[in-house]
């Protein structure tokens, strides 16, 4: 098994995603972002939400998921169930309304 990266190494491999420098996770472990896809049913644990919640590129992150139709993980602080049924517009405001 191959050593885990930290993501900073990712993230200087992806310059198409400069908001990842900002990103809340970025600190992380390639094995810790585990923490945002769990499985189908299965809660996401309230720490990896106060992470997204506090993420200054949480609006980046959450456009990056709607853009790629990304059907799994949790992305700019919302589940992939919610994304499915909130449009890309109603997600921004729901994540916008949590900053208040």
């Amino acid at each position: 098994m191959a050593a885990a990266r930290p993501l900073d190494e990712l993230i200087e491999h992806t310059p198409e995603l400069p908001w990842l420098d900002d990103a809340a996770c970025g600190d992380l472990e390639l094995e810790q972002l585990d923490l945002f896809f769990v499985e189908a049913g299965r809660t996401i644990a309230s720490s990896t939400v106060a992470l997204c919640r506090k993420c200054p590129v949480r609006r980046e992150c959450l456009d990056h998921a709607y853009q790629h139709e990304i059907v799994s993980g949790y992305f700019g602080g919302v589940s992939p169930g919610r994304r499915r049924v909130l449009s890309h517009t109603e997600a921004v405001a729901e994540i916008e309304r949590d900053h208040r």
